[in-house]
């Protein structure tokens, strides 16, 4: 097993040297921010829901979404989709879940999404004082749970995230009050596709997106000398602004990497309209930068 190369501070009371750094470098990571037990819960829970959506297609009670001949490299394999429900299981591309044998297809699944309100044990977790809480306390205000999905990176096939920003997929102002809750189940290392960021990257603002494989960060905005990997054993967590770079690699190890993603906004935010945010997440010089004005690029 690979070990991991960097040992982080465990999770006490945020001190203001730690509120510093966020504030700094856009982010913070910490060691057993959830238990052993609560991480083997949490990975059962991610099981019990995926395997029950894929017995209900099996059924006929669930759809399963072909993707469609416009979806971006990341989004091109199929889902399955709890009618009336925001919840689906999104499989990596090449997959057919109803071909495989419900375990194996368990294991090919690259996220759910809108999952959290489909078991208990995720309706306590975006509610955790270990994870809500420090969110809290770095926007500095309530926080309101607003997204939130599961990511897989399966072995050997698990697909890159390439560079974005949280905030280009949101309508959220002001931009500063958007953090992320990232939750390792599994140790992420470098070799399964850890997380890497930009440390201080969110202070330079919005960069321009595009759909590549992915929605992604323009080629020429970032210097990636300066990108570091951010491991966690299962049970770390990162917290990161809504304006951070990061980016994971694919995964080309027999390892898998599942993470547990929340996402929050301040109480005093407000939701913008789709013009709106056109004119707020801009480049320095007014560009609009946002997944929805992104440009498809070839090849």
């Amino acid at each position: 097993m690979p070990v991991l190369k960097k040992k982080l501070p465990r999770l006490e009371t945020l001190d203001e040297a730690q509120l510093t750094q966020f504030r700094e470098e856009g982010y913070l990571a910490f060691e057993e921010v959830l238990t052993p037990e609560e991480v083997r819960a949490a990975r059962d829970a991610l099981t019990e829901l995926t395997l029950g959506l894929i017995e209900a297609a099996r059924q006929g009670k669930a759809e399963v979404v072909p993707s469609s001949p416009n979806s971006t490299q990341n989004y091109s394999g199929a889902r399955i989709q709890k009618p009336g429900s925001p919840f689906f299981v999104h499989f990596e591309p090449g997959v057919d879940p109803l071909a495989l044998d419900p375990a194996e297809a368990e294991l090919k699944i690259r996220k759910l999404h809108g999952y959290h309100q489909e078991h208990p044990l995720f309706e306590t977790l975006v509610q955790h004082p270990r994870v809500k809480g420090v969110v809290q306390t770095l926007l500095g205000e309530e926080a309101i749970l607003f997204g939130e999905m599961a990511l897989s990176k399966p072995p050997f096939i698990g697909s890159e995230k390439p560079w974005h920003q949280d905030n280009a997929y949101f309508v959220y102002a002001p931009l500063t009050s958007v953090v992320t809750a990232w939750v390792a189940l599994d140790d992420a290392t470098v070799e399964n596709g850890c997380m890497y960021t930009l440390p201080g990257g969110h202070r330079v603002g919005a960069l321009k997106h595009v759909h590549g494989i992915d929605c992604q960060i323009a080629a020429g905005r970032l210097d990636l000398s300066q990108s570091v990997p951010v491991e966690l054993r299962a049970g770390g967590a990162m917290f990161f602004s809504g304006m951070l770079p990061h980016q994971t690699p694919p995964n080309r190890g027999p390892l898998r990497r599942r993470a547990l993603q929340f996402q929050y906004r301040g109480v005093h935010t407000r939701a913008l309209t789709k013009e709106e945010y056109s004119r707020v997440f801009v480049e320095a010089d007014g560009t609009p930068a946002s997944c929805a004005i992104a440009e498809r690029i070839v090849g």
